[in-house]
């Protein structure tokens, strides 16, 4: 049986392996506005999901959990498009 502390582990590095690489993305495109833009909708999606995943497979996802990472998701992506529409 799977210890709860590899799956965690697994969840993490997704999560720390997709930061790293949307990181390095806005650096690479940090000219380019319009793609800056699409790379904030894609994480911020990618968080959502990561979050309602790693909440349902440790079988405590409610819609309470569901919607606080959508709404916090949501607000990021706006956040980083207000700033980057300066």
């Amino acid at each position: 049986m799977k210890d709860k502390s590899d799956t965690h582990l697994v969840e993490y590095a997704v999560l720390a392996t997709l930061a790293v690489i949307i990181s390095l993305l806005f650096y690479y495109f940090r000219y380019n506005h319009g793609v800056l833009i699409f790379l904030s909708g894609v994480s911020s999606l990618a968080y959502i999901i990561w979050g309602v995943l790693h909440h349902a497979l440790e079988g405590r996802l409610t819609k309470f959990i569901a919607a606080e990472y959508i709404v916090f998701g949501t607000l990021v992506f706006f956040l980083m498009y207000t700033v980057l529409n300066f």
